[in-house]
């Protein structure tokens, strides 16, 4: 079970953070990359099937409880209504890091929780701040805060990309956009997970939400899909897929590497899921 670490919002209020993100910046902000893994093959191996998988309701809150590489043509596609679920539980996040202001993407987990990149929260020693979440993007209007920020310390320390996934504690409860909970201990082979995001780079333009569906081709720790060539600004969109008929989030994007194809989530364990979602709530890193 890896170690984990929080950031405190320090008291900052909605209102300075709207201010802030002005029209004129949020035009301005960069889309976050998506790193390329540090290895290919090693560490991606077949793993067996967990006893149960464990799954979290939706709506929940956490106080209860292959073709050319040239086309340019994505693989994903427009979200025709971004404002309805479970699409909408998902959005923009805007952030500052390193004095410049950046966008990702993010999906509500819990009511008060966004799941995103570890990578969008902190990176290269340094934590994000500012954070700033549109929900369903351009079509919703909502807008949300912060309150707190929790990373795996595997990930801030020596960016283990197994553990490159991250939570936010948002201002107020997102009771209009809703959640998708996240289910863990899934066996991975043989799965379909459709992601969502804000690709921004070429043959993306990071104004609109898209969507592509994908199966597992490898991994334990790093799980990789296919048919995901979501750019950057993509970074931290949630990975959706369906256990006996209900959604559930089950992965982010993380990285790109293998084939042009190819995109890379963390492996969301039980003990480390916990963990972390533990540190965001009461303060309990360790």
């Amino acid at each position: 079970m890896s170690k984990t670490a929080c950031k405190n919002n320090d008291n900052l209020k909605l209102a300075e953070i709207e201010a802030y993100w002005t029209k004129k910046r949020k035009d301005g902000a960069q889309p976050k990359p998506l790193p390329k893994p540090p290895q290919e093959g090693g560490a991606f191996k077949d793993i067996p099937a967990p006893d149960k998988p464990i799954g979290t309701p939706a709506n929940t809150s956490i106080h209860e409880n292959y073709k050319d590489k040239e086309l340019v043509v994505g693989l994903a596609g427009k979200v025709a209504d971004p404002n309805t679920s479970p699409w909408k539980s998902n959005g923009k996040l805007f952030f500052r890091w390193k004095g410049n202001d950046y966008v990702g993407s993010a999906g509500a987990i819990f009511l008060e929780v966004l799941l995103t990149a570890g990578h969008n929260v902190f990176d290269e020693g340094e934590w994000s701040d500012m954070f700033y979440f549109d929900p369903a993007y351009p079509v919703n209007g909502g807008s949300f805060g912060w309150s707190r920020a929790a990373v795996f310390t595997a990930w801030q320390n020596t960016a283990d990309y197994a553990y490159d996934y991250a939570m936010l504690q948002t201002s107020a409860k997102m009771n209009d956009i809703g959640s998708v909970g996240v289910i863990r201990d899934l066996a991975p082979k043989g799965r379909t997970w459709t992601a969502i995001g804000y690709p921004a780079d070429t043959p993306y333009d990071g104004a609109s939400m898209m969507e592509t569906t994908g199966e597992y081709v490898t991994g334990a720790n790093i799980i990789t899909m296919d048919h995901n060539d979501m750019t950057k600004g993509s970074s931290g969109g949630n990975w959706i897929t369906i256990v006996d008929g209900k959604r559930y989030v089950n992965g982010v994007q993380s990285t790109r590497g293998g084939a042009w194809s190819y995109a890379n989530s963390p492996y969301i364990k039980e003990a480390d899921y916990t963990n972390l979602l533990n540190c965001l709530k009461d303060q309990s890193c360790n």
